[in-house]
């Protein structure tokens, strides 16, 4: 029989104040107070609460459109697939996250496709943050 990891409805509670923007009170709570996030939107990982936080609300509030569509479980993950939109950029995604024992997101990875269009998201967002905005390069290039 499979073994699913612990802790389902509490990722399911982050994702759910994800995408309904949530205040920093009740995203903060979620997370570990050390977690790691892993992103498309730098090539090092933010580090710490109030850093995740300020990322995952500046995501939904520049968004017109977030939606998660499923939570996959695993035997030491949790993982969710969504659909983000802002302005006429739109990607599919994945958060796969670890929890902590406490039922706290200890480490969170997000990937963004198909590629093009993931470069065009990083780049309405890394003016936002104060973040170097990617280039698409390509043979012709």
């Amino acid at each position: 029989m499979t073994k699913f990891a612990q802790h389902r409805a509490a990722f399911e509670f982050f994702i759910d104040c994800v995408q309904r923007g949530a205040g920093k009170d009740a995203i903060a709570r979620c997370l570990a107070e050390n977690v790691v996030l892993n992103s498309p939107l730098s090539d090092e990982p933010l580090t710490g609460r109030e850093a995740a936080v300020e990322a995952i609300q500046t995501v939904h509030r520049l968004a017109a459109d977030l939606t998660y569509k499923e939570v996959l479980s695993g035997e030491t993950h949790h993982a969710a697939f969504f659909r983000l939109q802002m302005e006429d950029t739109v990607v599919d995604g994945m958060d796969y996250a670890l929890l902590d024992a406490d039922g706290k997101i200890a480490e969170v990875t997000i990937w963004w496709r198909p590629l093009p269009s993931a470069v065009e998201m990083q780049g309405h967002l890394a003016h936002v943050l104060g973040l170097q905005p990617w280039q698409l390069r390509t043979n012709g290039e």
